[in-house]
Formats: structure tokens, C-alpha cells, sequence
């Protein structure tokens, strides 16, 4: 299926779950600000842990979600379509902020439109690597395919996150000074 035998599909959806719980949600917990419910607990207005805990069950299942579709979507339009990597990746951007976003709206999940961009920024740049790292053919050239996509996720960068760095930028010049 997709150009993978059983095998590497297994795999690739192994590692594309645990890209999605191991980098991607704890990166957005962190950032995070959880809006909850409060209970009063010793005459103190605490958060309600167990609204926080389903709340942060709810988002890690999402993006573990998001990630296992597009990665199953992508090694899709890699192998059965004659798209550009730009065309692939537009695709991709678009059709899973939506679906993030009705996801969030489905679980309850209060969110600003940035995170949306950056859960699927980061599941998108890491694509192309949880792909190649399950292929064993040994006629595949890890390196060809990747210097062959290079220009798609530059111009993805740049157009998605261009501003994104550009105080960091200005501030390492004033340091250097």
C-alpha cells in the first residue's frame, strides 16, 4: 500500500504516532494556556484536574490523529499521483487546518490560529523524514529524495513563517554588535 509492504506501513504509522505524542504535543502543551472550569477545593478556587487531564487527552489524541492521516496521505500523494512536492504539501496544509479546526471545535478545545499553523507546520516538515526512514529498499536513495523536496518546504517556510523568527533575527544583529 503506497508503495510500502505491510511491514513498513506498520512502522510508519509506529513512528508517526510517536512523533505526534513525543514532539508535537508536548511542544504545544508547553505554549499552551488552558482555559478550565475551577472547583473549590479547602476553600480555594483550583483548576478542575480532571476537565485539565481530559482536556490535554483530548489534544494529544487529535494531533496523534492529524499526524497519522497525513502521514498515510502523503506517502499516498508520493506514490500514486503526479503532484509537485508544492502541490502536495498546499494540499496537505489546507485540508488538515480544517480538520484540526473542526477537531478542536468537536472536543471543546479553545484555540488561537497560530497553533493551528504550527501543529500543521511541524507534522509537514517532519513528512518526508518519517517517510524515507521506513523505506528498505536499498535501490532508494534517502538523500536524492530529500535534496529533491528541499525547494517545496523553503518556499513552505517561507510563505507560512516568515515572520515567525524576524524579532529573533533583529535581536541576535543587536547582539553581534
Amino acid at each position: 500500500m503506497f508503495g510500502l509492504t505491510e511491514e513498513e506501513m506498520n512502522l510508519y504509522r509506529d513512528l508517526a504516532q510517536d512523533f505526534a505524542v513525543m514532539d508535537v504535543t508536548p511542544k504545544i502543551k508547553k505554549d499552551a494556556q488552558f482555559i478550565t472550569p475551577v472547583i473549590i477545593q479547602d476553600n480555594e478556587h483550583v483548576p478542575d484536574l480532571v476537565f485539565l487531564r481530559q482536556l490535554l487527552t483530548d489534544l494529544e489524541t487529535i494531533i496523534t490523529l492529524t499526524t497519522t492521516n497525513m502521514a498515510y496521505e502523503y506517502a499516498y500523494l508520493q506514490c500514486e499521483t503526479e503532484l509537485s512536492e508544492n502541490e502536495i504539501i498546499q494540499r496537505l496544509h489546507n485540508k488538515y487546518e480544517d480538520y484540526l479546526i473542526k477537531n478542536f471545535i468537536k472536543y471543546g478545545i479553545a484555540f488561537t490560529e497560530d497553533v493551528i499553523t504550527e501543529i500543521v507546520g511541524e507534522i509537514i516538515l517532519e513528512l518526508p523524514y518519517l517517510y524515507i526512514s521506513v523505506i528498505q529498499d536499498e535501490s532508494f536513495d534517502e538523500d536524492e529524495f530529500l535534496e529533491n523536496k528541499l525547494a517545496a518546504y523553503n518556499d513552505y517556510l517561507n510563505e507560512n513563517f516568515s515572520g515567525l523568527y524576524d524579532d529573533f533575527s533583529e535581536d541576535e544583529e543587536d547582539g553581534e554588535e
